[in-house]
């Protein structure tokens, strides 16, 4: 977990001791100097140097309760890596779930759920591994039968239900689509369309998404090329 999603915004750690181009951020900021990012007008891209574990979730906290629609990313240049990691999933219920990028001839599957362009994915079962799961999701929502292939990455996500924060890493693989004769949304899901898509489709569904799933679909047609 080196990016997580919180409230859309995506938040990268990033390790002191690897390079970093400082020119990349349109703002740079010292936590050492500045007690917290409360007032200040994020945009764009922003480094954040010096800043410590608490600090980090303080502005985890600001960014669930509120997105800031101009940022494009907060970077956090941090010391120990493993450290702030695992002080982070302390902070939440860490939940599994797995999904897929499901392929035929050239297109792939897209769904449509609350208003948004999306992947199939679901919580995994107890017990149940990422790739039985991930094909046992995708089968349900979108009513296919899929076979699969390869890990395409896997993403992190934080958000609140019923008071609890969660923290929600999902494992995401290539399938090949074995059988779509029935293809139909999972009403009950909140899945109201089911569409396959070509590359100019998807990269114009992607403007209707989320950055996830947009980090997503970057891995996959790289690997794809």
């Amino acid at each position: 977990m080196q990016r997580l999603y919180v409230n859309d915004t995506p938040v990268i750690l990033h390790p002191k001791e690897e390079m970093i181009n400082f020119a990349d951020y349109e703002l740079q900021i010292d936590a050492s100097t500045l007690q917290n990012l409360d007032g200040v007008k994020l945009k764009d891209d922003v480094l954040v140097v010096g800043a410590s574990e608490r600090y980090i979730k303080s502005c985890l906290d600001s960014f669930s309760k509120q997105r800031v629609k101009k940022l494009d990313s907060i970077t956090f240049l941090v010391d120990d890596l493993q450290a702030v990691k695992k002080f982070i999933k302390r902070q939440f219920k860490v939940i599994k779930a797995a999904g897929g990028v499901v392929e035929k001839e050239g297109k792939v599957l897209l769904i449509f759920r609350m208003g948004k362009w999306d992947l199939p994915k679901g919580k995994l079962e107890k017990k149940e591994s990422p790739e039985k799961g991930a094909v046992r999701e995708v089968e349900e929502e979108c009513n296919i039968k899929v076979g699969l292939n390869e890990k395409v990455c896997f993403t992190w996500h934080t958000y609140t239900r019923n008071g609890k924060k969660i923290l929600k890493k999902t494992h995401w693989y290539r399938m090949e689509c074995l059988d779509d004769v029935e293809l139909r949304p999972q009403l009950e899901e909140d899945i109201t369309e089911v569409q396959w898509m070509n590359q100019e489709e998807v990269m114009h569904a992607l403007y209707n998404s989320y950055n996830s799933i947009r980090e997503v679909m970057r891995a996959y047609y790289k690997d794809s090329l």
